[in-house]
């Protein structure tokens, strides 16, 4: 029975044999690109060999972004150590301060740079001996604020050669109208490079000109440093330290600052007005108007001169 089956049916061959067959068998060459054809690929293959490349881009990406950090971390450093360096305390350097004029607003700006520093010089230079010893004796203004007693860094005197030696900033507190011969009569004392701070406002009657044509003329000098300083403010607002407000303007924004780090107080606010970057009629504009609105709006809104009752200052600087 068994070898009638095998008679009839042929031999089916073992699957094993035919995979060891084909394992031992050799590759079949290609001679030309025409036969070869390409193998399907997997997709399981696929989607790791696009894995495998947005490995390396996410790589790249984070690395240039780390770089990119580094670099604006560093240049953040060096710019911060950079205005470390090159930030002078003007008030620390500053050493003597001369204040031309004994009125009441001259005394309050002696004052009150005076009480910025113990050991800052502050020269006052006056015409009337009377009230000179009375600085330098008890420490007061006879004439203009008797009521306040003045720092005993304040040191009144006649001389302009004495004033005006080794000052670093100097504030003019002469009336316009007299400011053309005052000047002139010192001007061999005074250093060309000594910075003038302005603190006259309005206009000479007979020129109409103002403080920043009177002062380079009468000096001699047309590159005098000149900087305006201007409210609207009161002198006796100023010794009570009630909250004031002022603005300084120069053609020179570095000199403009530099006011602003010496005069600025918790009292005292002080803003810059700079005609660096302006236009010469926009330069000339704020320069002529910085000594004159203030003076005319003080006097339009408040209409007195007596700051005593009520901080005037406050109000014009909220108007304003």
């Amino acid at each position: 029975m068994a070898a009638a089956a095998a008679v009839f049916f042929p031999s089916t061959p073992n699957p094993r044999h035919r995979l060891a067959a084909a394992a031992r068998r050799p590759p079949p060459s290609f001679t030309g690109a025409t036969d070869a054809v390409p193998l399907p690929e997997d997709e399981d293959s696929s989607d790791d060999d696009a894995d495998d490349d947005g490995a390396p881009r996410r790589s790249g990406r984070r690395d240039r972004r780390r770089a990119v950090r580094v670099a604006w971390e560093k240049l953040v450093r060096w710019s911060r150590s950079w205005r470390r360096r090159n930030r002078s305390d003007v008030l620390e350097t500053t050493r003597k301060v001369v204040v031309l004029g004994g009125g009441s607003f001259g005394t309050a700006m002696a004052a009150h740079v005076a009480a910025k520093k113990a050991d800052l010089e502050v020269a006052m230079l006056l015409r009337d001996d009377h009230i000179c010893r009375s600085i330098n004796n008890a420490h007061v203004n006879c004439k203009y604020l008797s009521e306040h007693r003045l720092p005993e860094n304040i040191v009144a005197t006649t001389s302009a050669a004495d004033a005006l030696a080794g000052a670093d900033f100097c504030f003019h507190a002469v009336p316009v109208q007299f400011s053309s011969s005052f000047l002139e009569s010192i001007s061999t004392h005074v250093d060309p490079k000594l910075p003038f701070i302005s603190l006259s406002k309005g206009l000479e009657l007979n020129t109409l000109r103002t403080m920043s044509t009177i002062i380079p003329r009468a000096l001699g000098n047309r590159r005098q440093p000149f900087v305006v300083l201007s409210g609207p403010s009161f002198a006796v607002e100023l010794m009570n330290k009630l909250p004031t407000a002022m603005v300084v303007a120069s053609k020179d924004n570095k000199l403009a600052s530099s006011v602003q780090q010496l005069l600025a107080s918790p009292n005292l606010r002080i803003s810059t007005s700079s005609c660096r970057y302006s236009g010469r009629h926009e330069s000339r504009e704020q320069l002529y108007g910085c000594p004159c609105c203030p003076r005319l709006f003080r006097d339009t809104v408040v209409g007195d001169e007596d700051g005593s009752k009520a901080n005037h200052s406050f109000w014009l600087v909220w108007v304003r």
